[in-house]
């Protein structure tokens, strides 16, 4: 009995590894619909890519969006490497574990070396969870949705935390529906920047912490130390309304100026460089502050 009940636990076990093409080995810990992908659709899932010392890689169950994969024409396994090869080997609703050692994942999955400093001893391990396996265009749909949500998340925490700045600051600024606040701290002459105008603008940068980043005024970037000689010589910045390339924040302040006004400006980052980080100081999803001064307009 004992002998039966070890072959039936043997059998079991086996069943739930299986190996690639190229050799790469990996155990299915609970099975999900079995109906594998087709080529042209996209695998959905969550991993945890650690080592041998417990140390966390990557780990996207705790990140905000799942990885993907277009799965290729068959034609195109041969060329694979082994990771690849096992996404096309599960279903939805699986949870697979697989280890290789660091040199095995340089050598096959990156195709080169070991970089220096790196711990050649250590084995690698990933835990993988199948959340779907869809359509291109579905995809296409679930990334545009789920994008749609993070940004209107992110509006509402970038327009709290302006609110609360202003607040306790005491300033009473104006707002425009995409969420921008501005204050005009000087009136200029004539009518507000148009679409295509040329505006020349004086500016200076900063976050609502009080870091500044960036200015078009020589004094003002070296009272800040944000100096910088390759920038030389600092003049205001020719913008065309809605045209040059910067961010639609600024864009939409132009149109609330006229020649000679200044304004301080409250960009939520649906306005700035949105979840890009464009520097060490604004990191992504970045609200921006700006002192915009109209010199002239055309």
């Amino acid at each position: 009995m004992l002998f039966g009940l070890l072959l039936l636990l043997c059998v079991a076990c086996d069943k739930s590894e299986k190996e690639t093409p190229s050799g790469l080995k990996f155990k299915v810990v609970k099975a999900g619909d079995g109906i594998l992908p087709k080529a042209e659709e996209v695998l959905v899932f969550n991993y945890l890519f650690k080592d041998s010392k417990d140390s966390v890689w990557t780990d996207t169950f705790k990140e905000d969006f799942p990885a993907a994969i277009l799965i290729a024409d068959s034609a195109a396994i041969p060329t694979e490497n082994g990771m690849v090869q096992m996404l096309r080997m599960v279903s939805k609703g699986d949870s697979i574990t697989m280890g290789i050692s660091i040199k095995d994942f340089f050598k096959d999955m990156l195709k080169g070396p070991v970089p220096p400093g790196f711990d050649t001893t250590l084995m690698l391990s990933y835990s993988i969870k199948v959340n779907a396996i869809m359509s291109r265009d579905s995809f296409m749909a679930f990334q545009n949705e789920f994008m749609m949500k993070q940004q209107a998340v992110q509006f509402e925490k970038d327009i709290a935390a302006i609110d609360a700045y202003l607040t306790g600051k005491g300033i009473v600024a104006e707002k425009t529906e995409s969420g921008l606040r501005y204050v005009i701290t000087k009136p200029g002459i004539g009518e507000n920047g148009k679409s295509g105008q040329v505006a020349k603008v004086n500016y200076t940068g900063y976050m609502l912490d009080g870091q500044y980043f960036d200015s078009s005024d020589k004094s003002v970037a070296e009272q800040k130390g944000i100096y910088d000689a390759r920038r030389e010589p600092y003049t205001p910045y020719d913008v065309t309304i809605d045209q040059t390339s910067v961010i639609k924040g600024w864009h939409e302040a132009l149109k609330l100026m006229n020649k000679g006004s200044k304004a301080t400006v409250y960009v939520p980052s649906s306005l700035a460089y949105g979840p890009q980080q464009r520097s060490e100081i604004i990191k992504p999803n970045s609200v921006l502050v700006f002192d915009l001064e109209v010199v002239d307009l055309k």
